[in-house]
């Protein structure tokens, strides 16, 4: 494996273990994972040193995800190769959400604003915040705390920006060995671009950063035009890209 694919797989081991699904089933070198519906990364089969004919993968996973009523959702990073993509366009799964994966050397951060607080555990204003400006329904909400309560016992932080009406912004870092994995940025409408992601992640980096992580990592969807600006800013540089096919891209 060369050394940028070996970058690839650590990275995506990392996602794995830091963003955990319900279930997981390993078949030749691919992950099926499964988390009750809450983001196609946690409910997606993924390639970690896929081996053996693709065709017989696609068939369990099929079953798989069938056997749970859930569309079969297929996460391509460059680990899976080229031939996944090919036999997935032709069976007529369709692409969504081309995603990149951006990486930042750790050293001294600067600390926190003071308008930023950070806990290791997920209190309910810090879930109610980050649900209400997701706009989530009660389901993805379960689905969502199922997921924060299953990455424990990594070092985790949960991130809130406030200003005089409240919380406005909330992210979330899990500590993963020696890498920072940042989820979950969200602002609410009306404080949006008032710097409040930049403080978020800077936050969340000076944290890590003092924990002894080496690399920060996060993902961002290819088209979020106003996402990628700050996060070159703050010097994260695209590691690598996947996307994900998908059986039935309503249902998905």
């Amino acid at each position: 494996m060369s050394a940028y694919l070996e970058a690839v797989r650590r990275t995506e081991e990392h996602l794995v273990n830091s963003w955990p699904s319900r279930r997981t089933v390993m078949c030749d070198g691919w992950v099926f994972r499964e988390a009750n519906g809450y983001t196609k990364r946690a409910n997606s089969a993924s390639a970690m040193e896929a081996r053996g004919p693709f065709r017989a993968t696609l068939d369990q996973a099929e079953r798989f995800y069938t056997s749970l009523a859930s569309p079969t959702v297929f996460r391509l990073s460059p680990l899976a190769g080229p031939e996944p993509d090919r036999i997935l366009a032709d069976r007529g799964y369709g692409v969504l959400d081309e995603t990149i994966v951006m990486t930042k050397a750790l050293g001294d951060i600067a600390p926190a604003d003071s308008d930023v607080t950070i806990t290791g555990n997920c209190l309910d204003a810090w879930e109610n915040g980050y649900a209400d400006a997701h706009h989530l329904p009660a389901n993805k909400r379960r689905a969502h705390r199922a997921i924060l309560d299953r990455i424990s016992p990594l070092p985790r932080a949960f991130a809130s920006v406030w200003d005089d009406n409240g919380a406005i912004a909330f992210g979330l870092g899990v500590l993963e060995r020696d890498h920072l994995g940042i989820f979950d940025i969200v602002t609410v409408p009306q404080a949006r671009r008032r710097g409040a992601a930049r403080k978020l992640v800077s936050a969340l980096m000076h944290w890590g950063s003092a924990r002894e992580a080496k690399t920060a990592w996060l993902s961002v969807i290819g088209d979020n035009e106003k996402a990628k600006p700050l996060y070159a800013d703050l010097g994260f540089r695209e590691l690598y890209r996947y996307h994900y096919r998908v059986s039935d891209q309503q249902d998905a």
